[in-house]
């Protein structure tokens, strides 16, 4: 995994459109009458420790990639449907659209084949320690932070110790390859968790074994990286 700096105006407006739309319906209510809040009863420390993390590296293909806990924000995913929110007074549909729109904008914008994760953790959430080994590819990942207080680990795989990449306040962005199980040497299990608001937006560039992926991927992180 590496940080890149955002200069690319054009990107940068895009991501602030979706924050500024995003962020008033939590400080509102909006979200909580409209959506769900995931794994109400879990214990973040359980799901973001070496303990845990060292669990998931010893299951092996037993984990299917998905990140097995996840305090965030339902509704929000660009395919959200509205199953389980019907009883609520509000809609999951406005957060799908917006999302919707952010994606038409940024996905033509970096040529990215689809969005991986469009979501908000609340002040002490978090995703678990998970590998994405069922959508490898290269990959790049934007994140809003209201106030820094958070962080972005990764095991790295080859020195064999946990990468700590610690949020800062505002927008920043990640790139790497998360690989598949044919790619054990490329697998990248990672997990996030916050004390603060904070957006995470997700793309995967290029499937694996695309020749053209890692080209693809530099591209886009030249583009990211200008000022124009």
């Amino acid at each position: 995994m590496r940080d890149i700096k955002i200069n690319n105006q054009e990107v940068l407006d895009i991501l602030n459109d979706y924050k500024d739309w995003l962020i008033p319906k939590y400080y509102n209510g909006d979200m909580d009458r409209d959506l769900k809040c995931k794994c109400p009863d879990h214990i973040r420390e359980d799901w973001i420790s070496d303990e845990y993390l060292q669990r998931q590296i010893a299951e092996g293909r037993g984990h299917d990639g998905y990140p097995p806990s996840m305090r965030s924000y339902t509704g929000t995913m660009p395919d959200s449907g509205v199953e389980g929110l019907e009883s609520r007074p509000g809609s999951a549909a406005p957060y799908r659209d917006k999302t919707l729109e952010m994606n038409t904008k940024l996905m033509q914008q970096l040529s990215a084949r689809k969005n991986s994760l469009a979501t908000l953790y609340p002040p002490g959430g978090w995703i678990a320690w998970h590998n994405n080994a069922n959508v490898p590819g290269y990959n790049v990942l934007f994140s809003w932070s209201e106030t820094g207080d958070g962080w972005f680990d990764y095991w790295d795989i080859k020195k064999k110790e946990r990468v700590h990449m610690p949020d800062v306040k505002g927008w920043q962005c990640k790139m790497g390859y998360f690989g598949s199980y044919d790619e054990p040497e490329r697998l990248c299990y990672h997990a996030a968790s916050t004390e603060c608001l904070r957006i995470s937006v997700a793309y995967v560039f290029a499937a694996p074994f695309q020749v053209s992926g890692e080209g693809i991927w530099q591209d886009v992180i030249d583009d990211i990286e200008e000022n124009w």
